[in-house]
């Protein structure tokens, strides 16, 4: 079922519910993706009784029209993934699964505290010296160079580079400013952003993926755990093989080929959200 979101700045965002009753998980895309790639998956968790919700960011996908002014990489976190929230926790605690950035983007939403579980998929810190050889250089030009360059005649990055669909300008230069600092997720002035991050206390399973070295290295995905400081996080790594697989990379985890992971997932999904409550959620942020 087709539906719209309202973030509290007013924009309005295209998302689908997939499955009855409440809504328990929320798919919180990677940098670019559209949810339409995550509707195969969406729809197996309601098959397995977990009610989930797919949105596009602002800027991207179904909401590709839907900006009122200029936004970057934490507008998506702050409105666009906390209005998906605000939506799904009417019905009681939620999980977010986090793609990439989506699993970074829960640190920054105020209303973090509706949220029990976090999976990421490749979920990562950004900065470029956590990446090893051969991708390190790779990571470093595009981040000081290629990016840049490309703002520099256009507004925005053409589908196909980073992901399948055109990323907004704002986003990209905020996520490329990011990158190039050592705490990653920063202010304009470098200061770290870490108090959404620490104020969630809920549990969170990571998932490094053996093939994914490219764009999820081990060494970022075990940093970005490290910003939920108070959650109860566990890093868990998986091969292709261990799905039946030849191969994953960054984002073939959501296609079919990776039932067996989705089963996975699944289960550990409704074992934590139908777990009892052993900590306290904290205030928001104010």
């Amino acid at each position: 079922m087709s539906i719209a979101l309202t973030a509290s700045d007013g924009t309005v965002l295209a998302a689908h519910r997939f499955g009855a009753g409440p809504c328990r998980v929320v798919v919180a895309g990677a940098t670019g993706v559209p949810q339409r790639f995550y509707a195969r998956f969406a729809a197996y968790l309601a098959e397995c009784g977990l009610s989930t919700l797919t949105f596009d960011y602002r800027g991207i996908g179904a909401s590709k029209d839907s900006p009122r002014h200029h936004f970057g990489m934490r507008t998506w976190a702050e409105q666009d993934l906390a209005s998906a929230i605000e939506y799904a926790a009417s019905g009681g605690p939620v999980a977010v699964i986090g793609h990439s950035f989506g699993g970074q983007a829960l640190g920054l939403c105020g209303n973090n505290h509706h949220v029990k579980a976090l999976l990421g998929i490749s979920a990562q810190s950004g900065h470029w010296r956590l990446w090893d050889w051969p991708y390190k250089p790779w990571m470093w030009s595009m981040m000081h160079v290629v990016l840049p360059a490309i703002l520099a005649v256009r507004r925005d990055i053409p589908g196909g580079l980073l992901g399948p669909d055109s990323l907004p300008g704002g986003v990209v230069r905020e996520w490329a400013r990011w990158c190039r600092g050592p705490h990653y997720i920063a202010d304009t002035q470098g200061n770290p952003l870490r108090a959404g991050f620490t104020q969630w206390t809920g549990t969170a399973r990571f998932y490094l993926i053996e093939d994914d070295q490219q764009y999820a290295p081990p060494r970022a995905v075990h940093e970005l755990a490290s910003f939920y400081a108070q959650a109860q996080c566990e890093v868990i790594e998986r091969a292709p093989s261990d799905w039946g697989i030849d191969a994953l990379g960054h984002f073939d985890f959501f296609r079919p080929s990776a039932v067996a992971g989705w089963a996975e997932v699944a289960k550990w999904l409704t074992a934590t959200l139908d777990g009892p409550e052993t900590r306290p959620a904290k205030d928001p942020i104010e």
